[in-house]
Order: C-alpha cells, then structure tokens, then sequence
C-alpha cells in the first residue's frame, strides 16, 4: 500500500502533463480555425460583393434607360429615328450635343478600364476616394460613385489587375504592374 501511495505524486505528474500537451493541442487547433474561418468570410464578403456588383449590372442591363440619361446617351428611339432619317425641321427634338450614339457608347471605356488607367498614371497606391473623385473630374458625364468604385476596384484585386496595399486601417490600391514602384 505504500509504494501505491509514493507513486500517486508521479501519477499526478504525467497526468498534469497529458492535460497540459492536450491543452495546448486544443488551443493550437482552436487558433487554425479561427484563421479559417477569418479566411473564408474574407472570400465570403468577397463574393457578396461581386455578386452585388453584377445583380446591379444585370439590372441595368435589362431596364430600359430613362430618357436624358443612361449609357446609351438617353436618346429615345423615336428621337433618334427622326434624327437619322431627317425628319422634321432643323432645330428640333430631343437630340442634344450631349447626346451619345450607340456606337459611340460601345467605344466608351469601362469603369474598369479607367480605373487602371488612372492607377497607372498615378504610379503610387491610392485610395478609392481618390480614384473616385479623380474619374468625376475627368469624366464629368459619367455617374462614378464610390462604393461602385469599391466593388469594382476589390474585383479586379481578385483578378490581379489591381494591388491592395494596407498602410495602417487605411486601404490602397494601385496597377498590378506598379507593384514595384509604389512599395519604394
């Protein structure tokens, strides 16, 4: 009875170290799905994001545009019609010099185009404001507002035609090929 009584503090021992390891096991699994979890409701907000980015899209797409605005110039079909085929007097109807043909709006550049462009002219990371309001200077006819330019700038991070560079809490964004110029 005695050596089962002088064995029980080295029986506690090697218990308190079996626990102690499975505890430390338990919080290293513990801390992996965390940073999981973190990583897939990254790639969730991600994806909501581009699929808010196209049910918008495919809204636009399948509502006529109103009359005066929208991308094809706002031009109705009447208007134009009488405008190609010379009808009427000189002077009248709703076609102003404002107005864009449908060629020329399929020759405009996409929202994303100019959003590279002006990246790369820029040659250093910027903010999303930034590009914003940098685009409705220089693009006065279109509608750019922000939080489209958000979405839009965090899709083409998932295609890697733009970088996202954090500086702090503040997020950044340059072209993918100025990766090199804009971290020096």
């Amino acid at each position: 009875m005695n050596e089962s009584v002088a064995g029980l503090p080295s029986i506690r021992a090697r218990y308190a170290a079996v626990v102690k390891g499975d505890l430390e096991l338990i919080a290293k699994e513990r801390e992996r799905i965390r940073s999981d979890i973190a990583a897939l409701q990254d790639q969730l907000r991600l994806l909501d994001d581009g699929q808010a980015w196209l049910e918008v899209l495919r809204n636009n797409m399948t509502q006529p545009p109103e009359s005066g605005t929208g991308a094809a110039g706002g031009v109705q079909d009447e208007d134009a019609a009488e405008a190609v085929s010379g009808g009427g007097e000189a002077g009248e109807g709703l076609v102003t010099p404002t107005a864009v043909s449908p060629k020329t709006a399929s020759r405009a550049p996409t929202l994303r185009d100019l959003i590279v462009d002006e990246l790369c002219s820029r040659g250093r990371p910027c903010s999303a404001q930034d590009v914003a309001a940098a685009l409705g200077r220089a693009h006065p006819g279109r509608r750019i507002k922000e939080p489209a330019m958000r979405k839009a700038l965090e899709s083409m991070v998932g295609q890697q035609r733009v970088q996202r560079v954090k500086r702090g809490s503040r997020v950044f964004y340059q072209a993918a090929g100025a990766s090199a110029a804009g971290k020096g």
